[in-house]
């Protein structure tokens, strides 16, 4: 990367925090075909089967419009364009400024606890359509001066500069909080991160706080921005932050321009506003009066500067427990925990979406992420069985959307929450034999979450939701296909169903914590059995012993907690408890519940073609890197299928300008891509007297495959690659008396591959992995010339925790005459000029370890997450194909790396790099061999 790019790179990608996290480019099946309902304020693009969603949200679109006295962020919205992605089974959705746009991730969260129980096209549209009225607001003055020169990520990067991650994501929660009966702003779960914290006595930094930790659990800018927001709404109005966010947006005060605008419109200093909210909050939640655990005594003991959790606990008949393990350290894996403490490990969990298993009689059933090679959008939920006892594991599903199994008491059957594409599920079972599957009918249009085998295996309970968000328990009869409400739907969430005998056990919401539930299903009546601060989850009852194992959520991981069932308080509930507003008052709570009489949006519905605005220029960046100046236009269409890159350069030393534009279109098998740049005017010094001028012609046109066959343990890519590129040059004036024009034509063929384990958030690199690469190159105009280049490299662990070894080698060989034509990207060793010669391998030995975790912050605008080093010895040699003479340049050496945060945004690695040449005095180099450097970027393939 060459510096005038990096600059820009650095730049535009610290300050894009809402655009490019989620986009997957050229992600659907060419067959998949698109609709749209097109609105004054909303376009909305899906696919079929989801219209209904599609109106109910673009109803939501413009009630929200219409609401501006709960918005109080201004009263202009500009259009948006919101499309539906149906074939996902990740749960999310974003907003991006640059091109214009958002998408939906229709696969609902089944989680409950997290997000509510509220449908979740609905959910997603209180939340995200207030991204769109925040970019609407917030391009006043400085943004708009900033879209006039790059567009709209100038408009993007002016906004975050101004205002901070948090007040983004947490006015955002509050919407969905305010506008609604539930929201993250009245779960319990929600506020389990802080609460921990405080509960721990852990008061870091806000420094800390806003770029979070390698060694300690720091809650996200979504937790700290809900906190703050609605402290704000709730001492100062509701109007506080539209005064602020002007302000900030007018760069009222050049530095520091939010910090300044609290200040000024609060009259306390933005560090005494943060501290006065915490206070606040840890009164209303009583901290000091309130114990983690309780009476109890965790099963687990922390580990020191690490997070672990340890989930889904169960007690095997032996009276160990099995459990899976992660943490900061390490990726899930499955332990045994014996009697005496002690922790067996067992077996890596397969690459998922979430972590949920369940267990019986030492067998395991639970999903694993599986994709379409191809199409990034088309992924899978599928099922598969661990029998521990002679550790084999099993698929029994494949390119399903299943989630949450059980395994009934006999193992002979599994059921699961089937998912379908136009967000209605059901419950599916089955047969270990593979005797067949049955999809139990769904004629009421639950959702269902949570389901589990009766002690029989005669029925299922289940957590369901209605159309509502309300929840309850419902009993499904196998035989019957009967439904059976165990109690009456309310405004709840429940979540964590587990059976054992006639007892069922689940976690639901209850005065401010999740709170474990006993449901007796012969005397039908609802009892309260554990209510710790922080959760109660994942609970399991053993019926031979008769003991409770669950987990609770702390500031070092989700701890494990035993008890008997007979020293458990029971206390009887007649029913779970409905969501309550918590914390704030009704003022800051004043907006009227849109989801109570939700409605579609009547208006035709048409195709929306795959070719429609594949230009669409929506970003430019002019670039100064002495000698060239220029502009480049950046297109991207609404699908994201087609993307391009159009520019303008001037070089001063030369005087030519040149054109060009280079286009990807994603939306078939192999994405093509096609090339273009012309340039007038080039010259050079022929002699004292001459000067040869020429145009140059370049084009190319060529196609990629990129190809993903992550699952199991292992992520896995691949990609194929080949173009057809020519370059023409035409001599002008006095030079086409002297030279002919001439053309070079060549093709360009390319693979990679590589595949890597799964990585824990301390490792600096994943334990296992392997890169492959190879590029051929050869001229096709019957003059010989080519080149071929291939990289291999892998990593492996080190001595201790946390370090990594990587092996790499590569190889190079070129003809040498025409070859040399091609641009050469071989990684010479370390701290020496690069040579091109026609021959060239090199190996290259690092051991990458940490060193600290200072986790400190210069003026917040850079903060210091870890430092770690890399020891390094590379060895390259080159050959003279004519006089047959090997020359070996080998380098020892360090490098020291600091892992950032840039402006509290966006990770930056840099460092510096020592190389002590061994080769300089045998080759008769004129070089210190004593070389520094600063590495930006980090780049070590």
């Amino acid at each position: 990367m060459n510096q005038k790019s990096f600059i820009a790179t650095i730049v535009f990608s610290v300050l894009l925090m809402c655009q490019l996290k989620a986009q997957r480019f050229g992600g659907n099946p060419t067959s998949m075909k698109f609709y749209q309902l097109n609105t004054d304020t909303v376009r909305i693009i899906f696919p079929k089967g989801l219209e209904k969603q599609a109106r109910e949200a673009a109803w939501l679109s413009h009630q929200l419009v219409r609401d501006t006295a709960a918005s109080s962020l201004g009263y202009k919205l500009r259009k948006f364009n919101v499309v539906l992605q149906n074939q996902t089974t990740t749960s999310n959705a974003y907003v991006g400024p640059a091109p214009w746009r958002s998408e939906f991730y229709m696969m609902p969260d089944l989680t409950n606890l997290g997000s509510g129980a509220v449908p979740w096209h609905q959910y997603l549209a209180l939340h995200e359509f207030r991204h769109i009225e925040q970019f609407s607001n917030f391009n006043r003055t400085i943004p708009k001066i900033a879209g006039f020169f790059f567009g709209q990520e100038g408009q993007a990067v002016a906004m975050n500069l101004a205002v901070p991650d948090w007040f983004w994501e947490g006015d955002a929660v509050w919407q969905e909080t305010v506008n609604g009966k539930q929201g993250r702003g009245r779960l319990p779960f929600f506020f389990n991160s802080y609460r921990s914290l405080w509960l721990a006595d852990k008061n870091y930094s806000y420094q800390k706080l806003r770029n979070g930790s390698y060694r300690h659990f720091v809650p996200n800018h979504y937790d700290l921005g809900y906190l703050l927001v609605s402290y704000g709404r709730e001492k100062y109005g509701n109007d506080l932050w539209t005064k602020v966010n002007n302000d900030a947006l007018d760069f009222k005060g050049l530095f520091y321009p939010y910090q300044k605008a609290v200040k000024r419109h609060t009259g306390v200093a933005y560090k005494q506003f943060v501290n006065d909210a915490f206070k606040w909050y840890k009164e209303e939640m009583k901290i000091k009066e309130t114990s983690v655990f309780q009476s109890l005594q965790s099963v687990n003991k922390p580990i020191k500067n690490s997070v672990v959790n340890y989930e889904y606990p169960f007690i095997t008949d032996d009276g160990s427990v099995l459990v899976l393990k992660s943490g900061y350290r390490q990726i899930p894996r499955w332990v045994r925990i014996h009697t005496d403490g002690k922790e067996e490990k067992l077996r890596v969990k397969d690459i998922a979406d979430d972590n949920y298993y369940s267990y019986r009689d030492g067998r395991v059933v639970y999903t694993a992420f599986s994709t379409d090679p191809r199409w990034g959008w088309k992924t899978y939920s599928v099922l598969k069985v661990w029998d521990t006892r002679v550790n084999e594991v099993k698929k029994i599903s494949s390119k399903t959307r299943l989630f949450q199994p059980d395994i009934s008491p006999d193992a002979t059957a599994v059921v699961a929450v089937n998912a379908g594409t136009d967000q209605q599920t059901n419950l599916r079972v089955l047969q270990l034999n593979d005797s067949g599957v049955v999809d139990l009918p769904n004629s009421n249009q639950y959702v269902y979450t949570y389901p589990r085998f009766s002690a029989d295996a005669s029925s299922v309970i289940s957590a369901v939701r209605n159309a509502k968000g309300e929840m309850t328990l419902l009993q499904t009869n196998l035989s019957t296909k009967q439904e059976q409400i165990l109690f009456p739907f309310s405004n709840a969430v429940l979540a964590y169903v587990q059976v054992a005998g006639d007892t069922i056990l689940f976690t639901s919401s209850q005065n401010g914590t999740d709170v474990l539930f006993l449901y007796d299903v012969k005397s039908k009546k609802m009892f309260r059995a554990a209510d710790l601060p922080n959760g109660n989850y994942q609970a399991s009852l053993d019926t031979k012993s008769q003991t409770i194992i669950w987990n609770t959520f702390t500031a070092d991981g989700n701890m494990l907690l035993k008890q008997k069932l007979s020293e458990a308080k029971l206390v009887e509930e007649k029913t779970a408890a409905t969501l309550t507003d918590l914390y704030f008052s009704t003022k800051t709570f004043a907006a009227p519940d849109l989801l109570k009489n939700i409605q579609p949006l009547s208006g035709e519905v048409t195709r929306y073609r795959s070719g429609k605005g594949l230009l669409n220029i929506h970003s430019w960046r002019p670039f100064a890197q002495d000698p060239d100046y220029g502009l480049t236009f950046y297109s991207e269409n609404i699908l994201n299928t087609f993307v391009g890159e159009y520019g303008y350069t001037y070089n001063r030393n030369e005087g030519y300008n040149q054109v060009s534009a280079d286009i990807i279109y994603g939306g078939l098998y192999p994405q093509l891509s096609v090339g273009a740049s012309q340039t007038w005017n080039r010259n050079f010094a022929l002699n004292e007297d001459t000067t040869i001028t020429f145009n140059q012609t370049n084009l190319n046109a060529g196609f990629s495959i990129p190809l993903n066959f992550s699952g199991g343990m292992t992520y896995k890519n691949l990609t194929l690659s080949a173009s057809y590129n020519t370059e023409r040059f035409n001599f002008t004036g006095i030079a086409k008396n002297i030279l002919k024009d001439q053309q070079f034509n060549y093709i360009s063929t390319g693979l990679s591959w590589v595949t890597q384990s799964q990585q824990a958030r301390q490792q600096i690199f994943p334990k296992w992995a392997n890169i492959i690469s190879l590029r051929y190159r050869r001229t096709t105009d019957g003059r010989l010339g080519n080149q071929l280049q291939g990289n291999i490299g892998f990593y492996v662990p080190g001595l201790f925790r946390n370090h990594s070894i990587a092996f790499f080698a590569t190889g190079f060989a070129r003809d040498t005459l025409r070859g040399s034509a091609f641009s050469n990207n071989f990684p010479f060793a370390r701290g020496y000029q690069a040579f091109n010669y026609p021959r060239m391998w090199r190996f290259s030995t690092n051991y990458h370890f940490p060193i600290a975790y200072p986790e400190f912050g210069l003026g917040q605008m850079i903060y210091f997450m870890r430092v770690r080093a890399n020891l390094f010895y590379d060895y390259t040699a080159v050959k003279s194909l004519r006089t047959g003479n090997v020359f070996p340049f080998e380098s020892v050496g360090g490098e020291l790396f600091f892992d950032t945060r840039l402006w509290n945004v966006q990770l930056f690695s840099f460092g510096v790099r020592y190389s002590y040449l061994l080769s300089v005095d045998d080759l008769g180099l004129n070089r210190n061999p004593h070389q520094f450097e600063l590495v930006l970027p980090l780049d070590l393939f």
